[in-house]
């Protein structure tokens, strides 16, 4: 697993969320109290929010138990982070990984356990599934 600040990366998953009607804030680099434990907030306008840790994976197809794995100090991050806001909701706390093979495979952190959440893809419209008659 390699560090996070991959641009690209980042940038793929940030225009992944626009599309999908979210706007996004990248939290900057260095520590502050202050700010989740994420790099990326995605919000709607409802009220849902998305706190986003982003992790590269080159070997392996990632899975939950890889997540718990890789991944238990931004696990830990998360948990401390709901408890100390435990009665907000629409906050998700979610790890993606990315690797070459599959892209990004989307994890929410629960108080007690991690699942695996659908994948985002860039079509997003139905209109993009109707085939013209000649």
């Amino acid at each position: 697993m390699t560090s996070r600040r991959g641009t690209l990366v980042e940038d793929g998953a940030r225009e992944l969320l626009q599309v999908h009607g979210y706007s996004v804030w990248v939290v900057p680099v260095y520590f502050n109290k202050r700010f989740p434990p994420a790099h990326l907030v995605a919000t709607r306008p409802s009220g849902e929010t998305r706190l986003i840790r982003i992790r590269k994976i080159s070997h392996k197809s990632p899975t939950v138990e890889t997540v718990v794995l890789k991944c238990g100090l931004d696990i830990q991050q998360f948990r401390k982070h709901q408890s100390r806001h435990p009665g907000e909701s629409g906050f998700h706390c979610e790890i993606w990984i990315y690797t070459l093979r599959q892209g990004f495979r989307c994890f929410e952190v629960l108080t007690d356990s991690i699942r695996e959440i659908p994948k985002l893809s860039l079509v997003t419209s139905p209109i993009y599934k109707i085939r013209g008659a000649a």
